[in-house]
């Protein structure tokens, strides 16, 4: 009798777990026993199985994925990271508003990895938290789109600036009228600074703010009732990276260059 593959996969985490080890590479019997840390009578049947129903090929004992296990695991993969993702902080993910986050980075939001999810107390409410500070200082591309004033950014913003390092900063109108009114030294560093670029942003609505450099990507979300706490989600590595990339450059479509004057008057 023939299985069924979503049956044999996802009633599993075993099987899950003898596919994702094989798709690193093929492996012996002893090499899958001791990377999952089980017993030989705990995997064989799950091996048979999985042969019987060809997710998996067997030669001169050595166990690999065959094309439709490929395949399977290919698309399985980021169905598990998503759940993955959401199941580490899954209060937060359902208490605030995902719709400010394009559909087609949505879709491949399991690309953050594991998260941090930051939340100061209340006596540090206005400041940076370190582990951002650190890594935000020892970064020398710097990507920024903020909707909201946060009184440790101009002379964070402007301290990176003077070290050389490459700034792109987004701001809506409101975030850019009180950066030059009251900090206007700052201000005046940032729009002149060689290594410094200014944008306004023109969207109606969006994200609270996000930061990515190339050591960290970090974001803030408004709750479902339009609120925000300060709340910080954190997520390190390349795919993370790559992802806090596209989501600044599709919130840099509706920007343009600053214009110094018309905040100088």
């Amino acid at each position: 009798m023939k299985h069924c593959l979503l049956n044999l996969i996802l009633f599993s985490g075993r099987r899950k777990d003898i596919l994702l080890l094989l798709n690193e590479k093929p492996r012996d019997f002893g090499e899958i026993k001791e990377s999952l840390n089980v017993t030989s009578s705990s995997i064989q049947l799950h091996l048979k199985k999985m042969k019987d129903s060809g997710l998996i090929t067997q030669k001169n004992k050595i166990y690999s994925l065959s094309d439709i296990g490929k395949i399977i695991v290919e698309n399985m993969q980021p169905m598990l990271s998503t759940a993955e993702l959401l199941g580490e902080n899954t209060e937060y993910w359902l208490s605030h508003d995902l719709s400010l986050i394009p559909e087609f980075l949505l879709e491949r939001i399991g690309e953050l990895g594991h998260c941090e999810l930051l939340e100061p107390d209340a006596g540090h409410i206005f400041e940076t938290p370190q582990i951002l500070r650190d890594s935000i200082l020892s970064s020398r591309d710097i990507l920024t789109f903020a909707a909201y004033f946060h009184p440790q950014a101009p002379s964070l913003y402007t301290e990176l600036a003077e070290s050389g390092a490459e700034i792109a900063l987004c701001m809506t109108e409101s975030v850019a009228q009180r950066l030059f009114l009251n900090n206007r030294i700052e201000a005046e560093k940032l729009s002149r600074s060689m290594n410094s670029r200014l944008f306004i942003s023109r969207r109606s609505t969006t994200i609270p703010s996000l930061i990515v450099t190339d050591k960290v990507v970090a974001f803030k979300l408004f709750e479902n009732n339009g609120k925000l706490r300060d709340q910080l989600i954190l997520s390190f590595g390349e795919r993370a990276l790559c992802w806090g990339k596209e989501l600044f450059k599709y919130y840099m479509e509706a920007a343009e260059p600053l214009n110094e004057k018309s905040f100088l008057q």
